[in-house]
């Protein structure tokens, strides 16, 4: 037997000796999903021991290589087990046009559970070759490298007390990121602190803000193990490691999330304007600043678009609705209200027959937040569009949850990203 009966257990995570590894700073990374080639080359060469090499191994067997460099870590004491089971509050302190806001979740490991039972909801679709991706990496290495990131539902004031008064405490890691953000790690070791978080969060909804293949991935390798496995006891593989956030947090914040695309047809681009406004009003700008003034200005809503050779900048706006309802006959009124189904439905599939299938295998489209790169991406003749939105309030993502049903590939964009490499999560006995 493992202790393991509740949703929300303490965990002994695997976490960098300093006296090894150095600094934190130096051994922490990104999400993987966010490491290019340059990204990965760099931070490669800031330590020996940065957690790429885990999450992101840039030799041929990829999987092979992160491994043996968890093997060889573990054997060199570079990683170490925590003393102690613990769940660890997780504060990131960061600014946003001007205002300081603080972020705070609590990491600990969270019993899996299928979709259809409600308790643990997705908010977006998920692409095949990132979960294939995962799934090798956790079979090959066996722990968590990063965490998931969970919104929870409901009021809390024993919770939220408790979160003040480890806030007090002297952090075991303060480090300021790469982006400027501080990330402040503070154990939680003591039962009757432990059963708090427990209680807490032993009934509410989790609504999974990032990290999607990575619990899909988990669910994959826990029916794996349990294949192999049947007993009735609970392992470790059971669950997984989570970051939990209160849905009302201040700091919680969602940025627009941009698709830039490499390939549109040609005779598509030249019709845009005349398809466009069978169903959009249509606002034809001159000018790039103007343009990025009127979409901020304009809200939900509005979808920016610039394409290849084109002397105008253009903002789309429904003017039909019932193009939605035709379009996505069978997806709840909260879908369809989106941006992100409008643009997808309406544009996209539409306009551009960009289909639903051929986005989910990846390729030609690229989803950044800076939408000076996504403008410039067009300019600069390395993209044929842009396509420009507003963020979604964190209602449109519970609302589109609770309907059951889910928003497209990288509708939202949460910031600021957890960081890789703080803690980790074995996911066999303690030893």
């Amino acid at each position: 037997m493992n202790g393991l009966s509740k949703r929300i257990e303490p965990f002994r995570a695997l976490m960098y000796n300093r006296r090894v590894a150095g600094e934190p700073a130096r051994v922490v990374a990104p999400p993987y999903d966010l490491i290019g080639a340059a990204r990965q080359n760099q931070l490669y060469e800031r330590s020996p021991y940065n957690v790429v090499r885990l999450e992101l191994a840039r030799e041929a067997d990829r999987y092979g290589a992160a491994e043996k460099t968890l093997a060889d870590w573990i054997a060199a004491r570079v990683l170490e087990r925590s003393a102690r089971p613990a769940i660890f509050q997780y504060t990131q302190t960061f600014d946003l046009e001007g205002r300081l806001l603080h972020r705070t979740g609590f990491i600990a490991r969270v019993r899996l559970e299928e979709f259809d039972r409600g308790r643990i909801l997705p908010h977006e679709k998920t692409f095949p070759a990132a979960k294939e991706d995962r799934l090798r990496l956790l079979t090959a290495l066996q722990i968590n490298t990063s965490s998931i990131f969970g919104l929870y539902s409901g009021a809390h004031a024993e919770l939220d007390q408790l979160r003040d008064k480890v806030a007090a405490r002297e952090p075991s890691i303060d480090l300021v990121d790469d982006l400027g953000i501080r990330n402040e790690l503070r154990p939680i070791e003591a039962a009757d602190e432990i059963a708090i978080v427990q209680r807490a969060l032993e009934s509410p909804r989790i609504l999974i803000a990032d990290g999607h293949h990575r619990y899909e991935t988990a669910l994959n390798y826990r029916r794996a193990r349990r294949y192999e496995n049947p007993a009735p006891e609970l392992e470790p593989y059971d669950y997984t490691m989570m970051t939990l956030v209160a849905c009302d947090d201040p700091g919680l914040v969602i940025l627009p999330t941009h698709r830039v695309v490499k390939s549109l047809p040609a005779s598509a681009i030249v019709s845009f304007t005349q398809r466009a406004r069978e169903v959009f009003e249509v606002t034809e700008i001159a000018h790039r600043d103007e343009f990025r003034a009127l979409l901020d200005d304009s809200g939900t809503g509005a979808i920016g678009v610039t394409l290849k050779n084109s002397p105008h900048y253009f903002i789309l706006r429904l003017r039909d609705a019932a193009a939605m309802k035709a379009a996505l006959p069978d997806a709840p009124d909260k879908v369809r209200r989106l941006d992100v189904s409008i643009l997808h439905a309406l544009v996209f599939d539409r306009i551009f027959g960009l289909r639903a299938d051929e986005i989910r295998k990846g390729g030609n489209i690229e989803y950044t937040i800076e939408i000076g790169g996504a403008l410039g991406a067009v300019a600069n003749g390395h993209a044929d569009g842009a396509f420009l939105m507003n963020p979604p309030s964190i209602q449109d993502v519970e609302r589109v949850s609770d309907a059951g049903a889910t928003m497209p590939e990288k509708s939202t964009y949460f910031h600021p990203k957890l960081l890789t490499g703080l803690v980790m999560n074995p996911l066999f006995d303690d030893k």
